[in-house]
């Protein structure tokens, strides 16, 4: 079986993965694995062909070799659609080749895949099942601040970015409300695992 867990910034999704993963199931972060692609050299070599060598910077672990740096690439295309576009065009088929092989090297296991642009970037075909995690926006800008040291404007900023966001709670079969103590979202969780099951 495989989950896709998606969702807003800030609106709960790791922990919902962190309790599937108590449960059996093999988290895959598309994040981690966004990070990881940018180190490749073809994907490095087409990146720095279009938005050039300023995107650069030296290797934390190899200093006579650059790396993407991601801060400065992140700068460049956040606000503007049109880069942020070229960007996945390079990025996305690398990524999903990458969680496809995860999910193929063992069949016998159960994954749930985290991602924001779960549908868009068309990892959603390798989902059995659509969750949607729910935050509301008051929630959401509390934990960016708090946990990822943003302001408030800072924070209002991440999620109007998002305002046409990539998922609709309708076509959810399942959403899970993050807003709830955790012992109740274990409770969501197990409930939406035992529709699958019976």
């Amino acid at each position: 079986m495989v989950i896709g867990v998606t969702g807003g910034i800030a609106c709960g999704k790791s922990e919902v993965c962190r309790i599937l993963e108590k449960m059996g199931f093999v988290h895959i972060d598309a994040d981690d694995v966004a990070h990881g692609v940018l180190e490749l050299p073809d994907v490095i070599g087409s990146v720095t062909a279009y938005f050039g060598n300023d995107v650069l910077s030296a290797s934390d672990d190899k200093k006579s070799a650059l790396s993407i740096d991601r801060k400065k690439l992140g700068a460049i295309v956040f606000d503007d659609n049109e880069k942020m576009n070229v960007l996945e065009s390079i990025t996305h088929p690398v990524i999903i080749r990458q969680i496809k092989g995860m999910i193929n090297s063992d069949k016998t296991k159960d994954y749930v895949i985290e991602a924001i642009e779960l549908v868009s970037s068309g990892l959603l075909e390798f989902c059995d099942e659509l969750w949607v995690v729910h935050a509301d926006r008051e929630q959401q800008l509390k934990r960016l601040m708090e946990n990822r040291h943003m302001n408030y404007e800072e924070a209002c900023m991440r999620l109007k970015s998002q305002e046409n966001h990539d998922w609709n709670e309708a076509d959810a079969d399942h959403i899970i409300f993050s807003t709830e103590p955790i012992e109740t979202m274990e409770k969501q969780v197990r409930e939406a695992l035992s529709t699958r099951q019976k």
